[in-house]
């Protein structure tokens, strides 16, 4: 059986509920011996009602019908359509022009009317989206949320938003819209996002920060400025869920991060106690005159490794307060030279088969800093080249004054670094791709040594080598460290 068309059966019953109402007017007017001039002001007052009920079509419907009903009963020769007198006709034409332009005033006012009304109620929508937006604390992915409550609030057969971050097209609404390549390919491009071959549905491109980021894909009953309008929300919908899973995701990293210091700290402390207690025992026994001399150098060998492995353990407690931002300065006047004589002290089994030169600037001043840090740094620095430098290779340590700023720099003649790594080497956690598995190390090593520096107001960075290896610099202000101390 054939099904015919709502919008089609609608405007027969219209028509007909027309003609019935020209024929009603026309037979009280005749039924009550109505002159003709006052049956022309009921035709024209029943066209402007149509005109106001249901449109300019049945209005001009109304307009014909009326004028032949007008001609036929009401004009002489009365039974005719033929005039006898031609002011009649003037009469006649004046009537149904005034029905024409007076029904089409009447449906523009109408048209007008409902425009607004449509305006007002996309307006309180696009309120409720952008409060149902902003109020979103649903689980799923946002694109998926944020096609649910298009679809939802606008009444929709169905919204489809593809989100170019997940790669992923997100549905809702009890129709299936799939969004076409040939849209996505011409969003991502920057041209057109329109199909006309697709009956009701219309595509939005989602920008944000000026760049593509999706395409809204709609179909229902919705205009054109409510479209750009849903698009404009749903880009602050995914820009506010991106921005909130950041904030997630860096407050999480935060509490790993302090997590893992506090952890590295407690297991760094708890190492302290058997490193105190070898160290007694090793003294002890060192201090007895009666241990042979093999025993003796055995004995030395612990005692010089659990002061390496005690500055280690002192050195993990400081690098968990830095990298967690936990850390004051106590700042106490140093001399450069044996700030260096320390470091190298302390890392003498570490290098014992390299040559160290010392560099020091005569009469650099007495500075006031960090001393425990200053040197954790220096021995950050000594040790890289050590990894890096060819086995025997020379290191070199040098201290130097430039202007206002102290200088300690060293240097190694390992294969230097690419000039586009040389950006991140004091990044956290940055290792270069070709020693990411040759040579161990976290990638925390220069980020600690900068966070060193800056802490004392300087700054470190990666000096120019001409003869190839790596240099590290660290600046220090003198003078603010002057005035710090005294």
């Amino acid at each position: 059986m054939r099904v015919v068309p709502r919008d089609f059966l609608r405007s027969v019953i219209q028509a007909t509920l027309t003609l019935a109402i020209v024929a009603g007017v026309t037979a009280a007017c005749r039924f009550a011996a109505v002159n003709a001039t006052t049956t022309g002001f009921v035709y024209l007052i029943a066209v402007l009602l149509i005109a106001a009920a249901w449109g300019i079509r049945e209005s001009v419907l109304a307009s014909v019908a009326g004028m032949l009903c007008f001609n036929f009963f009401f004009f002489p020769p009365i039974g005719t359509l033929t005039i006898a007198d031609p002011h009649n006709w003037i009469a006649l034409f004046s009537f149904l022009l005034t029905a024409i332009v007076a029904s089409e005033l009447s449906a523009r006012a109408k048209r007008q009317a409902r425009a607004a009304i449509d305006r007002q109620r996309e307006l309180e929508r696009l309120y409720r989206l952008g409060r149902s937006i902003l109020l979103d604390r649903g689980d799923g992915p946002p694109a998926q949320r944020l096609a649910y409550h298009v679809a939802q609030v606008f009444e929709l057969s169905s919204a489809t938003l593809y989100d170019f971050l997940t790669e992923k097209e997100y549905r809702a609404g009890p129709d299936d819209l799939a969004i076409p390549a040939e849209v996505l390919s011409a969003a991502l491009s920057g041209g057109a996002v329109t199909r006309a071959d697709l009956v009701d549905a219309r595509f939005a491109l989602i920008r944000l920060g000026g760049k593509p980021a999706g395409v809204l894909g709609l179909r229902g009953h919705v205009s054109d400025t409510t479209v750009d309008a849903i698009a404009n929300l749903v880009a602050v919908g995914l820009e506010r869920a991106r921005t909130q899973e950041a904030e997630n995701r860096a407050e999480a990293a935060r509490q790993s991060e302090e997590l893992k210091s506090m952890l590295l700290d407690a297991i760094a402390h708890e190492f302290k106690t058997p490193l105190t207690s070898i160290k007694a025992a090793a003294t002890s026994v060192l201090s007895d005159e009666g241990v042979s001399a093999a025993h003796r150098e055995l004995l030395g060998i612990v005692d010089e490794e659990t002061d390496r492995l005690n500055h280690l353990v002192s050195d993990a407690i400081e690098m968990s307060r830095i990298e967690g931002g936990r850390f004051k300065l106590n700042r106490s006047p140093a001399r450069p030279a044996e700030l260096i004589e320390r470091v190298v002290r302390q890392m003498r089994a570490r290098l014992a088969e390299r040559e160290v030169q010392c560099e020091i600037e005569a009469a650099l001043p007495e500075t006031s800093l960090d001393r425990d840090l200053i040197e954790l740094a220096l021995r950050q620095l000594v040790d890289n080249a050590a990894k890096y430098s060819p086995a025997g290779a020379p290191i070199r340590i040098e201290a130097a004054r430039s202007g206002a700023s102290l200088l300690f720099r060293v240097s190694d003649s390992g294969p230097g670094v690419p000039p586009r790594e040389r950006q991140h080497v004091f990044d956290r956690f940055y290792r270069a791709p070709g020693n990411k598995h040759g040579v161990p190390g976290s990638g925390l090593g220069l980020y600690v040594v900068r966070e060193i520096a800056r802490a004392h107001g300087g700054d470190a960075a990666l000096a120019e080598q001409t003869a190839g290896g790596a240099q590290v610099e660290i600046s220090l202000p003198v003078e603010a460290t002057e005035s710090a101390h005294g």
